[in-house]
């Protein structure tokens, strides 16, 4: 429990300090990619993962529940947030990766719609309420934040692998193309991340039944199982993302000095 929630507050630092930093970057320059992936990693990544563990810690340990007035404020500031992020996702994603193609012009839109749609959906449909059976609203808001998370680690991987071709006859950066790599290693772990919240849910009715009660004896289990898988694909989050946007001097030297190697 202890090293789960060190993993979580190094991953929630980190993303603070990587859209602190996309956030002036986007500003100074006028860059419309940055700016974008500034929003997922301020609302999305850091406030949306803040405002979940402060609304749904009450489920685990009673103790520290907030009231049904304010768990309900707090989680509907986690979904816009993500949804917000989802939304700057997609935006990101066309920007970065297919500037001038409409289809992803229009799928950026698409995604939006569906991301801010989703949270709308769940405010008048349910309004934010902790249950471990949702509604419909929760699940489009949830696919409202996962979709562009997927479309933006398959750009990822299909670039690097354009840029890896590139790097064998000795036209691309090792360092650079790993970045890719990395990226895209980053964006899987997010994604799986999200289906975690579906599995366990998924689990929980499987072995509670129909119940809207929490049944502690079944409860315990599926999150401290979650928990463990979240903190193994936090660290691999922290990592990559870290190695991503600070790559250090020795990282650096160890990918170019495999691309020196010569082909087996």
């Amino acid at each position: 429990m202890a090293f789960s929630a060190l993993v979580t507050l190094l991953n929630l630092v980190l993303c603070l300090v990587v859209g602190t930093r996309l956030l002036r970057t986007g500003l100074g320059r006028d860059r419309g990619p940055e700016l974008a992936l500034a929003v997922y990693f301020l609302a999305s990544a850091f406030l949306s993962t803040v405002c979940q563990g402060l609304a749904y810690g009450g489920l685990v340990d009673p103790s520290i529940a907030l009231p049904d007035r304010a768990s309900r404020i707090v989680l509907g500031l986690g979904v816009l947030g993500m949804a917000a992020g989802g939304s700057a996702v997609c935006v990101f994603t066309w920007l970065s990766f297919r500037p001038h193609a409409a289809w992803a012009r229009w799928t950026a839109g698409a995604g939006s719609l569906l991301a801010l749609g989703g949270f709308a959906f769940e405010a008048l449909h349910e309004g934010f309420a902790i249950t471990l059976n949702p509604g419909p609203g929760h699940w489009v808001a949830w696919a409202g934040r996962t979709a562009p998370v997927f479309w933006v680690a398959v750009e990822s991987f299909r670039y690097w692998a354009q840029l890896r071709r590139r790097l064998h006859i000795g036209l691309a950066d090792p360092v650079l193309v790993n970045r890719f790599l990395l990226w895209g290693t980053w964006s899987a772990a997010t994604l799986v991340n999200l289906g975690a919240d579906l599995i366990a849910r998924l689990l929980y009715r499987a072995l509670a039944g129909p119940t809207t009660e929490v049944v502690m004896e079944v409860i315990e289990p599926v999150v401290i199982g979650t928990m463990a898988v979240t903190m193994v694909l936090g660290v691999v989050s922290a990592t990559t993302l870290f190695l991503t946007f600070f790559p250090t001097a020795g990282y650096r030297r160890w990918i170019e000095s495999r691309a020196a190697r010569p082909a087996n």
